[in-house]
């Protein structure tokens, strides 16, 4: 979580002294002229302001699309910045912060502060990302689910009437939205299919009209009178975000009344004294959300607007044919191929022809609901598990006469629908808020490591690339494993997932999987798989994985490095890059956590594992990671280096209630891909 707190201005003054008695010496008339000052001033653009970048999609990233998707993360942090160190935005100001608080505690609060408008800016842009999608976005296709000659993602055909220019771009906080949902891949491919939006899929992200909309040296994103334009009159709503109400109007799931609602409750200094300041706000952008709607004292939740959700769906469902979240892609992640039993259309099965339709719709309709059954994802979960457990419906839903049970695949489809629903009451099938914000982790590491202005920035994106699709080849030959990245291999995978059909394409050839990020492994398994990973790529290729010299990654290293590697066969070259990366600027940086770490901007705790035994494994794991940190001391200190820093990394990151938790033994965990 970065610190919003502001650091005071230090200007370096130069004491000049002169008498009035002293004469200046006047230079001779044979002395030479002094040499002139240079006005030059380096150009630290020159890495970012003349790249060559095109509409159509490469197989894979290329340079300049990685350096365009860097400048595009700047902007992503300004903004969030600038928002979130803007006094009174929605109510909540700096002045909140008690006066009695010691200096400790101040900061603290003070970022709170901050990052509450942050959340709740990032609650309202998802919501205007929703009509954007809906009216600026129109369908070009069918929603009905495919039929038996359904062609391959890869074969789909571009939109060019849904290609963009300046006169078309959204406003940035719709594209930073936007922008997250594609590194979705999974959920946005499904979700552009359901909606009709597969030309739209394929265009992917572009790069080239973005790029020239972002400036060189403020990154501040500006489009075009045209742009503010078009889309103010699709969807009826300012586009600059911090001109939009204080309140948003929704409709009541019950009598449809329009009711408003505020973004956010914690606009008084109340709310941000005791223990929990800034927690428990009733607005729509907080997680208690809570609103009492005049006409028919229905009381609207998130919860409630969950189920509600789950309610229409069914209703699109057995109405237009368009099928339940996350049930388009098989196991595999593909699509319009075919094989098998098609699992993935189980819970789709399950609701039409094993009869849970219209009791569903019965049940969960607002109108035929009473107060005490209103609103429980867990109620329609308890709902299915016990339709389930009738041989019956089992049969109807399979067309079978001798099943009685659920297959493993079956059931896997029913959880991946069911997860569309948990804390996400949004049209999508993932939570865009929280996918933004835990997001937001991996844009703070881009923007420490600052590789835009580094002299050295192609030769920095060409090695990430060689990296890259080493790593994707480690996941082809290990499917049953998970691999974990680091952050440079993130940077090249996020900007290839953006050119959504070569990822397709590029992602099921090289593994036979479309290969999904997955951000809620417990993060013992995270650290074991990255210890995998770390040991696989040095043994395959012959050189270290994290080129990072922070406490963890040296622990990590040292448990698979010996001291016979350099004496191995084939392995000096090891021996030597590992003296290479301890001797490098960024080794002997006072911050060696700016290096490409383990990717950590998904890595969040696994909920329902604190078990005695997940106690165990991760003490036991520590205990290793412990280990090899001496080691690591060790043989610096015969090397005659300074010993990695250890720090204290056990924290949770504040924002809308999607707490971001740093494991103390894993300060750089995260963002795993699993590729099985």
């Amino acid at each position: 979580m970065s610190d919003f707190n502001e650091k005071p201005n230090v200007l370096h003054k130069k004491a000049l002294s002169s008498t009035t008695n002293q004469a200046l010496s006047l230079p001779s008339k044979d002395a030479s002229p002094p040499p002139s000052y240079s006005t030059t001033q380096p150009d630290i653009t020159a890495g970012f302001s003349r790249l060559t970048l095109d509409q159509r999609q490469s197989a894979k990233p290329v340079r300049d699309q990685c350096i365009a998707h860097l400048k595009l993360l700047e902007c992503f942090h300004e903004l969030r910045e600038t928002t979130a160190t803007t006094d009174g935005l929605y109510g909540v100001w700096d002045r909140f912060v008690p006066s009695h608080l010691n200096e400790r505690a101040h900061a603290a609060l003070l970022t709170k502060i901050r990052e509450k408008r942050w959340s709740v800016y990032v609650a309202q842009a998802a919501k205007r990302f929703e009509s954007w999608w809906k009216h600026c976005i129109l369908p070009k296709g069918s929603t009905a689910p495919p039929g038996e000659k359904e062609e391959s993602p890869s074969s789909w055909d571009r939109d060019v009437t849904l290609e963009f220019s300046k006169s078309t771009l959204p406003p940035i906080d719709v594209l930073m939205v936007w922008h997250t949902f594609m590194l979705n891949p999974r959920d946005y491919l499904g979700d552009c299919i359901r909606y009709g939006k597969k030309g739209f899929w394929s265009n992917g992200f572009p790069w080239n009209v973005v790029n020239d909309c972002i400036d060189n040296e403020t990154f501040e994103y500006e489009t075009s009178k045209e742009a503010r334009e078009y889309f103010e009159s699709c969807t009826n709503q300012p586009y600059d975000a911090l001109k939009m109400p204080l309140q948003i109007t929704i409709p009541c799931p019950k009598c449809t009344t329009s009711v408003v609602c505020p973004w956010t409750t914690c606009d008084n200094g109340h709310s941000w004294t005791g223990n929990s300041s800034g927690d428990y706000g009733r607005g729509f952008a907080e997680k208690d959300f809570s609103k009492t709607c005049p006409s028919c004292n229905f009381i609207i939740s998130h919860e409630r607007l969950r189920s509600f959700k789950f309610y229409k769906d069914v209703l699109r469902l057995k109405s237009a044919n368009t099928l339940m979240p996350a049930t388009l892609l098989d196991q595999n992640g593909k699509f319009g191929e075919k094989h098998g039993f098609q699992d993935e259309r189980f819970p789709n099965n399950l609701l039409l022809k094993g009869g849970l339709d219209n009791e569903m719709i019965r049940i969960l309709n607002p109108n035929n609901m009473s107060e005490s059954l209103l609103g429980d994802v867990a109620l329609i979960r308890s709902f299915i598990e016990a339709a389930l457990k009738n041989p019956r419906t089992i049969r109807k839903a399979t067309n079978s006469f001798s099943r009685s049970r659920l297959r493993r695949p079956e059931r896997i489809a029913i959880r991946r629908l069911m997860s569309c629903y948990w804390d996400n009451s949004s049209m999508f099938s993932v939570d865009l808020v929280g996918a933004v914000i835990r997001q937001g982790v991996f844009i703070e590491k881009m923007h420490a490591i600052d590789w835009l202005h580094s002299p050295s920035i192609s030769a920095t994106m060409d090695r990430l690339l060689v990296k890259y699709s080493r790593f994707f080849s480690i996941m082809g030959k290990h499917s049953d494993k998970i691999a974990v990245p680091t952050l440079d291999v993130d940077l090249a995978w996020h900007t290839h997932q953006l050119s959504c059909k070569s990822y397709y394409t590029y992602a099921t050839e090289k593994t036979g999987t479309f290969i999904d990020h997955d951000d809620k492994i417990d993060e013992s398994r995270l650290s074991d798989a990255f210890e995998w990973t770390s040991k696989t790529y040095q043994k395959i290729f012959n050189e270290v994985y994290s080129e990072c010299t922070c406490w963890y990654c040296e622990a990590i290293r040292e448990s698979h490095t010996t001291v016979f590697d350099g004496i191995k066969p084939g392995h000096k070259d090891l021996a030597s890059d590992l003296d290479r990366l301890h001797s490098t600027a960024t080794a002997t940086t006072e911050n060696p956590h700016n290096g490409p770490h383990i990717s950590a901007h998904n890595a969040i705790q696994t909920q329902g594992h604190s078990s005695r035994a997940l106690k165990y494994t991760r003490d036991a794991k520590a205990n290793a990671l412990e280990l090899s940190y001496k080691k690591a001391c060790r043989r610096a200190e015969k090397k005659g280096r300074q010993p990695p820093a250890r720090d204290e990394y056990v924290t949770s990151a504040y924002a809308y209630g999607y707490p971001i938790y740093l494991p103390y033994y894993a300060p750089y965990m995260g963002d795993p891909c699993i590729s099985g």
